[in-house]
């Protein structure tokens, strides 16, 4: 088996068909396998799947164990001799697990590959990111970036200063779409990925562990995919997701920051998004 897929639902019934629907279509030249992971839905009977798909490996995991456990769970049924972890509310444009695989097989200094994700109405999304150091955080205050050369100030800044339509080495990229080599779980500190977060903030540590194996994360424009972003969750639930994900990206930088620096990265990056996520609900 040359690739796994494994897509996680949680009450997406409709999207998750769609997803495996547009596997169907756009996939091609590549032997894969589709482990499908049910975290506990209550939308429906998880068997319906294997009812529309008869293909699929489906697992049903009888309690909800968050995106990292889902994935964990499909990696251990994953046959594949690369993974791809897909989003259930994401649907293939064009061939782009192919496109990823190729790139990975010739480029061994890569550890994971990751594509250009699009909203429904085709606008891109800034899935590229640096990690959120002291250095970025006062780069964004104060923009000396600007002062350099259009390309050089988006590699070094990434997220919406990057363009998203050329080839790029990334920190760290949205867990909606990673393709990388089974072989590296086992060299992974857990020998699994790393289950710290129980969902939101998990793909930039999964990327930081990476990275500290010593792989390169690569992003290739031309492999594409929509993302409907935000597909199994509620506007209601959005804005306690989002604190929810500030808290445990600081928690993550204290990885980076195991000294001091971390209480002032801390004030910066708060004081930062509180106010941004104030305003926001001040001013919707």
């Amino acid at each position: 088996m040359e690739l796994s897929i494994i897509i996680i639902n949680y009450n997406t019934f409709q999207l998750t068909c769609n997803c495996i629907a547009s596997l169907q279509e756009k996939l091609a030249g590549v032997e894969y396998e589709i482990i499908l992971v049910d975290n506990a839905s209550v939308e429906c009977n998880a068997d319906l799947f294997k009812e529309k798909f008869p293909f699929i490996n489906l697992i049903k995991s009888p309690t909800n164990t968050g995106f990292t456990g889902g994935n964990n769970l499909g990696v251990e049924a994953a046959k594949g001799e690369y993974l791809l972890l897909l989003n259930s509310d994401t649907e293939l444009i064009n061939n782009a697990p192919k496109i990823c695989l190729d790139h990975i097989k010739a480029h061994k200094e890569a550890g994971m590959v990751s594509c250009q994700l699009q909203y429904p109405d085709g606008r891109v999304q800034h899935t590229c990111r640096r990690f959120r150091t002291i250095s970025w955080e006062l780069l964004e205050i104060f923009p000396v970036y600007k002062l350099l050369p259009k390309h050089k100030r988006e590699m070094l800044m990434l997220h919406h200063y990057f363009d998203h339509q050329s080839f790029a080495e990334v920190d760290w990229v949205w867990g909606a779409y990673m393709l990388f080599p089974r072989s590296i779980i086992q060299q992974l500190p857990q020998k699994k990925l790393s289950d710290d977060f129980f969902m939101y903030c998990e793909d930039t540590l999964w990327c930081w562990d990476f990275k500290q194996l010593g792989y390169k994360i690569h992003f290739l424009p031309n492999a594409k995919v929509m993302h409907i972003h935000k597909g199994s969750v509620s506007k209601d639930k959005w804005i306690k997701i989002r604190t929810t994900s500030i808290k445990n990206h600081a928690t993550l930088m204290k990885k980076f920051y195991p000294d001091f620096r971390w209480y002032i990265f801390a004030a910066i990056y708060f004081t930062k998004q509180y106010g941004a996520l104030w305003a926001g609900k001040l001013f919707k």
